[in-house]
This record gives C-alpha cells, sequence and structure tokens, in this order.
C-alpha cells in the first residue's frame, strides 16, 4: 500500500489554485479527501503549537475511516532539548496525550521527528535519539537534514531502534543530507521538499517554491515503486507546499501509481 498526500493542508495561498476561493478554512480537510481524493495527510501545526484534543477529534469527523494522518513532534523535542541536554520524555507523554484520539481510532499511522541543520551525528545526538525512542511507543520516523548522519552507523541504529527512516528529497547542496532511498523498518516514509537553489537564503515557506517536473517524478516514483515492494506500508508527502505546488505534484504521482496497478 502506497499512499500519497502533503504536508499540511491548510494554506491560504492554496486558493484559486488548489481550492477555490471561495472555501472556507474549515471546509479545506474535507475538499482534501472528497475532492482531490487524497487518504493520507502530514500535519506539521504540531510542530509549532501545542493542539488541543478537541482539533485532532474535529479533523477525525471531517474525514473518514480509511483516511490516515502522520503527526510532527513538537519543536520542543527536535529543536530545543537536545541542544540544553534535557530527556524529550515529559515532552513526548505530553504530546501523545494530545494526540490519543488519533491512536484511540487508529487514523495514526507514524510519528515524524525532523531534526534541524544544527543536529550533527555525535555520541550525544545519538543517545538523544534513544531516549526519544524510549519515551514513545508508537511508530516513529526520524528525518536528518545534517549529511554527517549518512552513514551506515546511522541506519544500523535506525534498524536495531525500530526507527523508520526518512527519504529525503531536497536540493543538491553542501551539508544537505543526500537523496537516500532506503527503508530501516517494515515502513517506508518519502519527504519531498523540492529543489530551491536558494534553501539557505530563503525565508520561510519560499524554500519550499519549486514545482517537480513530470521527468523528476518519474524518476523517484520508480524509488518508491522499488521501496514499496519491500515494506508493509509507503508514505509519501510533498513539502513543497508554497503557492499549492506540493499538492499540483501529490496529484500528479497518485495518477502515476493509479495507471502503474
Amino acid at each position: 500500500m502506497v499512499y500519497v498526500g502533503t504536508s499540511g493542508f491548510s494554506f491560504e495561498d492554496w486558493k484559486g489554485v488548489v481550492y477555490p476561493e471561495h472555501l472556507k478554512p474549515s471546509q479545506f480537510l474535507k475538499y482534501y479527501w472528497a475532492v482531490l481524493g487524497f487518504r493520507i495527510v502530514e500535519l506539521n501545526f504540531t510542530y509549532y503549537t501545542q493542539p488541543s484534543w478537541r482539533s485532532f477529534v474535529q479533523m477525525l469527523r471531517k474525514t473518514p475511516p480509511d483516511f490516515y494522518f502522520t503527526v510532527k513532534t513538537p519543536g520542543s523535542v527536535t529543536h530545543v532539548l537536545w541542544k540544553e541536554g534535557k530527556d524529550p520524555k515529559e515532552d513526548m507523554e505530553n504530546f501523545t496525550r494530545q494526540i490519543e484520539p488519533l491512536i484511540e481510532e487508529q487514523r495514526l499511522k507514524m510519528t515524524l521527528a525532523q531534526f534541524p541543520f544544527s543536529f550533527k551525528f555525535s555520541r550525544k545526538n545519538v543517545e538523544y535519539l534513544e531516549k526519544l525512542r524510549e519515551s514513545y511507543p508508537y511508530e516513529l520516523a526520524v528525518e536528518f537534514r545534517h549529511y554527517s548522519w549518512d552513514r551506515e552507523e546511522t541506519y544500523e541504529f535506525l534498524r536495531n531502534h525500530g526507527i523508520t527512516f526518512v527519504v529525503v528529497d531536497e536540493p543538491k547542496l553542501p551539508g544537505l543530507f543526500p537523496y537516500r532511498p532506503i527503508t530501516t523498518t517494515d515502513y517506508a516514509y518519502f519527504r519531498f521538499h523540492g529543489r530551491n537553489e536558494r534553501w539557505f537564503e530563503a525565508e520561510g515557506e519560499e524554500r519550499y517554491d519549486y514545482l517537480y517536473s513530470e521527468e523528476e517524478l518519474k524518476t523517484l516514483f520508480e524509488d518508491v515503486v522499488e521501496l514499496s515492494r519491500r515494506v508493509k506500508e509507503t508514505y509519501v508527502f510533498f513539502n513543497n507546499c508554497y503557492k499549492g505546488q506540493a499538492a499540483i505534484n501529490a496529484l500528479q504521482f497518485k495518477k502515476m501509481l493509479e495507471e502503474r496497478v
């Protein structure tokens, strides 16, 4: 099973491109699955804010039983605590309570921990990943931004601890993690960020201002199909969300899958 979606669904600059101009934000999620036909979404707002239990209940009510979610861990876990030498246990326990509705309804597929460029390979940071894994009993995926993690020792660690490696496609710039289509668990997790060469200079959402060409999608598609044959489930998320480009590419990718079947 290959699920294709986008990293988020609630963007004002998608109106007139992905969503009709008149569509209210409260209707975005229903349109996302009912009209666009996606069956999964990656929730990124959990990184920025502490979501309420009620917000997840509302999303569950707006979607059918066969619609699923992956959720990003809080920013404190991936961007703060490891710098301060603190244990992520308390923050992850609070986070787990917040997403409990998704867990109870069996609609949570994976939780994503996306670490920043400043999080480099070191014994101390590997130990932090161990503590993170110990503090969270559900499926966990980790994304690295710094190239220092690209080593067999990392992949072996992830396999031994049951952590899903996130395959990233991003600009081929010095220091950024390279594209490595591999798996470390029974799940494959792809995140396509786009290839904006101004990655380090661009501000905010403009970092993800990129539309994949059909040829680029075909190359990525073959890797997704290949990895999907080795695992239980595969998740593909387009994060080039600037002005709806993620949805455009995700729909193209979904069509390619449907035609292959």
